[in-house]
């Protein structure tokens, strides 16, 4: 029997004391009202910057006890979690958490940022164990660090002996997701699909998901490479004029344009939710 897939939505603070807030509450109850049956459950720690090797809960990592309140709200309304913990740079506005690593000049710099990393996601790991976490991500978007293979399949393994439900590891697009050599040792191939689909404002529909037939066929073969079918760890697009072009630049300004967001949902939809081989997908 095929198993029902993952209909997942994002939920994220970056605060401490917001998770469990009576407005985050609500906030919980009108995702369920969506129609999703998963959470995709965000915590964010920190380094300071793309040559640091050492990985904190900062004043801004919301608490383990916000986290385990989410997962009694999610319980109450009946939807499933996946706990994804992110790592971002806490002073280091240039640049993102796909260059962490790309500095780094030594092996024991390398040494120190893994044992510091493995640190980090053991504690979120025990969490998701403890609160029943349907599934748990173990790495998002780290593609400096992604060659270091020897050095992911051993956190994996220590997180194996610590959490014992399905593991994905979130790529993003357009280069980790083909590169990544150790899909073999988690469950999914995740996929943060923030492909561009457009270099121009107001693309039809017929024009989106004609966009999206190269992307379905890497995705396609990453299936075949691996014997793993594919979550989609992150998707959206902004209510906003050329969402299509860039959908991960959640600065961008410009006017508002319901319509170019609602075909972009609509062309992703189309354009992977049948496939075989997709397991689930989180707007």
């Amino acid at each position: 029997l095929a198993q029902e897939k993952q209909k997942g939505i994002s939920f994220a603070s970056w605060w401490p004391g917001l998770y469990s807030l009576p407005e985050a509450d609500v906030s919980l109850a009108h995702l369920a009202e969506t129609g999703a049956s998963w959470i995709s459950l965000i915590v964010t720690c920190y380094q300071d910057n793309i040559n640091s090797t050492s990985i904190y809960a900062s004043e801004g990592t919301p608490t383990d006890d916000d986290l385990i309140h989410v997962f009694q709200q999610a319980r109450t309304l009946g939807l499933k979690v996946m706990l994804k913990p992110h790592l971002d740079l806490w002073n280091d506005p240039t640049h993102w958490r796909g260059q962490i690593g790309q500095a780094f000049t030594n092996e024991s710099q390398w040494q120190e940022w893994f044992t510091s990393y493995r640190a980090f996601i053991e504690h979120y790991a025990r969490l998701a164990s403890s609160q029943g976490a349907e599934q748990f991500c173990v790495g998002t978007e780290l593609s400096g660090t992604a060659h270091r293979a020897a050095d992911w399949r051993k956190i994996i393994t220590s997180v194996r002996a610590i959490y014992k439900g399905p593991l994905v590891y979130a790529a993003n697009h357009s280069g980790e997701e083909t590169a990544l050599s150790w899909w073999d040792a988690v469950d999914y191939i995740g996929v943060d699909t923030y492909y561009p689909l457009a270099n121009k404002n107001n693309p039809t529909l017929s024009e989106l998901k004609a966009a999206w037939k190269p992307h379905v066929a890497t995705l396609a073969s990453l299936v075949t490479r691996w014997q793993k079918q594919i979550i989609v760890t992150e998707i959206g697009y902004r209510s906003l004029d050329g969402a299509a072009s860039r959908p991960w630049d959640w600065q961008a300004q410009g006017q508002v344009d319901l319509k170019e967001q609602a075909d972009c949902y609509r062309a992703a939809l189309e354009s992977l939710y049948h496939q075989p081989w997709l397991a689930g997908l989180f707007w």
